[in-house]
């Protein structure tokens, strides 16, 4: 994948349902580190374990990197797939994984119909896809539902899952990272939200917390929220972040739609890898980050935003789920070389490219794009503009040179941009270098649009 420049993390939703006979209800790029010996992580930031491999190999590498050993009698938590749909976890790629923990895959039938909403249709499905050639398949709400307690939570107060999970130590949450048209987005939450909850479960998230029997129609963020608190709920049952529960999502076969559609749109960009946690906040909010700084996302980024998708990981913090806060460690690191980091900054058609050094300043700056700014002359040598947050100045080099350079004024907090000579002083530092289109500086006015390049 080409657009991964070490950047700032600040630090996201597989388990199916559809839309069909339902109602409708920018992020910063990935720090990418050396491989450290695994540990469980503390809430506050998350290791998160990157390959680009995807492979039953690549897999188990990401896998391996928690250092996470499921006890006891182990679930994998996946979708099977509605049948007439392709782009759901193919079995010759998590076959080995999931033999090698002895474990049974589990899902829940759907709420909205469809081939897989009742036991049998599902099992059959299930069949026909690949996933009982490789592992025993439990319905969990084949015999209804159990009731867990949501702590903290808006909108619920209890999750109905499929009863069977109270016959599981650990779960390993394999969840496909895509699209989806009501939570704009499926990874972890998801799929251990909606898609561990029985039918009756997927109606009281589906409506707020105010029915199991129908869907009602509660607003978009209610529904996310909703969404963030069963995960909750189950991860608490495991002993939360750090307990019987691990998260890995694929980046494959990236659709705007889930695996739950029968006729899902293709992919419009490339598959990017395989990402695992043990903080479900930070895996999800680490796979949104890789989705916006790909070259070729707009269509998934348009869906996540049309939804207000990111909305369920910032509920999914507050109420303690995971943080989104992360360091995305490469476990390809050594076997890629890494791109330069560079923005483009865009006036009235015209865009300056600015390739910018690895200071704690350029990486927050590119933490915090996209932006739409106003761009503001000053004195007779160069434009300026406020990004919203501030920038970290510990390791920045002070700005010297002249023509060019991109610095931040600390004092002020805004970023400069110069087109003629400059004196340097102690509160200006520098982010980058123009790279072209430095003759298009001096005529900025109005808006600009700040992005990666």
């Amino acid at each position: 994948m080409n657009a991964l420049a070490a950047t700032a993390a600040t630090a996201v939703l597989a388990g199916c349902d559809t839309t069909e006979n339902m109602p409708e209800t920018a992020v910063p790029e990935p720090t990418l580190q050396e491989p450290e010996s695994p540990a469980v992580p503390a809430i506050s930031t998350a290791p998160v374990y990157f390959t680009r491999e995807i492979s039953p190999e690549g897999l188990a590498r990401a896998f391996d990197a928690l250092g996470f050993s499921p006890a006891g009698n182990v679930a994998v938590k996946l979708s099977t797939g509605e049948p007439g749909g392709h782009n759901f976890l193919s079995p010759d790629l998590i076959g080995d994984f999931v033999r090698s923990l002895g474990a049974t895959i589990v899902e829940c039938n759907t709420a909205y119909g469809g081939a897989r909403g009742t036991t049998e249709s599902h099992l059959r499905a299930a069949a026909d896809h690949g996933f009982t050639a490789i592992a025993n398949v439990d319905i969990m709400d084949a015999d209804g539902s159990m009731s867990l307690p949501v702590e903290g939570g808006t909108h619920l107060t209890e999750d109905l899952v499929g009863a069977h999970l109270a016959s599981y130590d650990s779960v390993v949450s394999l969840a496909h990272f895509k699209g989806h048209a009501m939570g704009g987005f499926g990874g972890a939450i998801k799929n251990c939200s909606i898609g561990i909850a029985s039918r009756e479960g997927k109606m009281l998230i589906h409506s707020a917390g105010t029915s199991t029997t129908s869907w009602g129609s509660p607003a978009q963020d209610d529904f996310l929220e909703s969404m963030a608190e069963a995960a909750k709920a189950v991860s608490d049952h495991f002993g939360g972040v750090g307990g019987a529960m691990a998260y890995v999502n694929v980046m494959n076969r990236l659709s705007v739609d889930c695996d739950c559609d029968s006729h899902p749109a293709e992919p419009e960009m490339a598959d990017i890898g395989i990402l695992a946690s043990l903080d479900p906040v930070a895996l999800d909010r680490a796979c949104v980050d890789l989705v916006y700084s790909a070259p070729d996302g707009a269509a998934l980024v348009e869906r996540i935003e049309s939804r207000n998708g990111a909305h369920t990981l910032d509920h999914a913090e507050a109420i303690g789920l995971g943080s989104q806060t992360y360091e995305l460690v490469d476990l390809d690191a050594g076997t890629t070389e890494e791109e330069p980091m560079t923005i483009n900054v865009t006036c009235n058609g015209r865009t300056v490219t600015y390739e910018l050094n690895d200071s704690a300043a350029a990486r927050g700056l590119v933490g915090q794009l996209p932006l739409t700014l106003d761009v503001e002359p000053f004195g007779s040598n160069e434009q300026t503009f406020y990004p919203p947050e501030a920038l970290d100045c510990s390791d920045a080099p002070l700005a010297e040179g002249g023509a060019g350079v991109l610095a931040y004024y600390e004092p002020w907090g805004d970023v400069v941009m110069f087109y003629d000579g400059f004196s340097g002083n102690g509160g200006l530092y520098e982010l980058g270098r123009a790279v072209a289109g430095a003759e298009n500086v001096a005529g900025m006015a109005g808006t600009i649009e700040v992005t990666r390049a």
